[in-house]
């Protein structure tokens, strides 16, 4: 059961309250401030509040909910850790660069004259998208060791709108058109290629097709990136 509920208090003591609670089966799996310019707050002070006023101590916010949106009329951000001040925010935009445009920052306008960020309620939380984005993009990564032996503090790994975007887009055509097409995947450094390479690979190798049948016999991944395991 998928549930989305406003105003939940997530502090007894303070009675302080989150916009947003995306819960499935009764557990927390998202949650969400929500910001609007008309009344003179943007989504910096949705950043400003998960850094200052949402302990990643508490147990809704730091054990329980795996992803943190915050978010007003224009621009999406999110974090998996909850660190006070130093608190890692990254875009969750789709680049408002249109086709045969350079990409840009920030969104391109609501092509059903809403909100620039409407995808995000309207594509990412729907309810059969948020769901395949629990089973298959989401997890926790273990670090390796040191030289000495130590081990860095596992991560919750969710996927930025662009990596989510691209992986479902390839796997939707080579589901309806089958093997042979060939696509081009252009990024920027640091945009997270290696994890959205993994990503696409175990997504084509359980793809089937109407007939039940698997689109691809085998996956082959040929890359000079050394962490890609």
């Amino acid at each position: 059961m998928l549930r989305v509920v406003r105003q939940v208090r997530f502090d007894p003591n303070t009675g302080d309250s989150l916009d947003l609670v995306l819960f499935v089966n009764g557990v927390p799996t998202a949650t969400a401030e929500l910001k609007n310019r008309y009344t003179g707050q943007t989504v910096d002070d949705a950043i400003r509040q998960y850094r200052e006023d949402r302990p990643g101590s508490n147990l809704t916010l730091g054990r329980r909910a795996f992803v943190h949106f915050a978010l007003d009329a224009e621009l999406a951000y999110m974090t998996t850790r909850l660190e006070g001040k130093k608190t890692r925010f990254l875009p969750f935009n789709q680049g408002s660069g249109g086709a045969g445009q350079p990409g840009g920052a920030g969104n391109p306008g609501s092509p059903t004259g809403g909100h620039p960020t409407e995808y995000v309620w309207r594509n990412v939380w729907e309810r059969d998208s948020w769901m395949e984005l629990i089973e298959k993009f989401v997890f926790v990564e273990h670090p390796d060791a040191d030289d000495k032996g130590k081990r860095a503090r596992a991560t919750v790994i969710f996927p930025r709108f662009h990596q989510w975007d691209v992986v479902r887009s390839c796997s939707a055509h080579a589901r309806v058109h089958g093997s042979g097409h060939s696509y081009l995947i252009q990024h920027s450094a640091g945009s997270g290629k290696s994890k959205e390479i993994a990503w696409l690979a175990h997504d084509l190798s359980t793809l089937h097709g109407d007939d039940r049948k698997p689109v691809f016999d085998k996956v082959i991944v040929i890359t000079d990136r050394q962490v890609l395991d």
